[in-house]
């Protein structure tokens, strides 16, 4: 079992009106080998407020435990009123494309695809196989995280097979020339809870 719901929740903010976290619970063929497929969205959630966070948390948790399934929420917060403007512009493309059974997935799509987050968090996907020393990482994200004039953070959510490093922006080539085999995802989710 992988529970980081309380890091997690150290690092959200709402600081601005309409401002969400969004959530998805996946199975993953990973865990259920008897899947014909590699993972399915067993559900989507939003967090709009702390309390939310916390009244949503035994939902998420029961439904990962039922179905052997993975809670993942996305670091860079939503917000509803820009999304709103996307999921627009995107039932309109849908609609013209004569495509509109795809309108069940069109906020679920958007809410993945764009983010609001003033204070962009980039992730940084540690597997254990690669025998990456985190103090030598940890030291160089934090002089790359300043030297792009942010304030460094480095803020590690355990995995089922190694870590993610929540970081701020920083010169991602400098990065990938001393540490070529780590991947970088600039808006991405993390591990909630997984069973």
């Amino acid at each position: 079992m992988v529970n980081n719901l309380h890091i997690i929740k150290s690092m959200l903010n709402f600081s601005v009106k309409d401002d969400f976290y969004f959530g998805q619970i996946f199975k993953r063929r990973k865990d259920n080998i008897e899947m014909d497929r590699d993972q399915i969205i067993i559900d989507s959630f939003y967090i709009d407020s702390l309390e939310d966070y916390d009244k949503k948390l035994p939902y998420v948790i029961n439904l990962c435990n039922m179905e052997n399934a993975r809670a993942y929420l996305r670091i860079n917060k939503r917000n509803y009123n820009v999304l709103a403007k996307h999921m627009l512009k995107k039932v309109v493309d849908i609609v013209f494309t004569e495509n509109c059974k795809a309108l069940r997935n069109c906020f679920n799509s958007v809410a993945g695809e764009f983010h609001s987050d003033p204070d962009k968090k980039w992730i940084i996907d540690i597997d254990n196989d690669k025998n990456i020393v985190f103090k030598d990482l940890s030291d160089f994200l934090i002089e790359l995280q300043i030297d792009a004039k942010k304030e460094p953070m480095i803020i590690q959510i355990p995995t089922k097979n190694g870590s993610h490093i929540i970081t701020r922006p920083f010169n991602l080539h400098q990065f990938k020339t001393r540490f070529s085999n780590i991947d970088v995802h600039k808006d991405n989710c993390t591990l909630l809870y997984c069973p």
